[in-house]
């Protein structure tokens, strides 16, 4: 009986690993580029996504100021997806600089229906 609960086991694990592989190969984060403007920054993101259709998508920036604060920022969520090269924008406000200084450091996390599937840092 203690077999039969550890080839389970073993299986379930098995294959939520290959769940989140698969899901990890179907969108990727290529550049990042950030541009300093005089009304804030732009972060402007490439990725591509390999699945026909692609639904479900969320980009966060994570900003890690001169002050020491470190604040995120979300994209709206992306939906019928077609396979290929895609581009976003994430603007932040000047305000931003104003009160936590410059960004120093970042990273932007991309989300397949709730799930990490790929990071980019600076």
């Amino acid at each position: 009986m203690r077999k039969i609960k550890h080839v389970a086991i073993l299986i379930l694990i098995l294959s939520f690993l290959s769940i989140d592989f698969c899901l990890a190969s179907s969108s990727f984060i290529e550049s990042i580029s950030k541009i300093r403007k005089s009304d804030g920054y732009t972060f402007k993101i490439n990725y591509q996504t390999t699945q026909e259709w692609t639904d479900g998508l969320i980009l966060k920036l994570f900003c890690i100021f001169s002050k020491g604060t470190e604040l995120s920022f979300t994209s709206t969520a992306y939906n019928n997806l077609k396979s290929g090269w895609h581009k976003s924008e994430i603007k932040i406000p000047n305000i931003y600089r104003e009160r936590y200084g410059y960004i120093e450091d970042y990273r932007v996390e991309m989300y397949s229906n709730g799930i990490l599937v790929s990071i980019k840092s600076m």
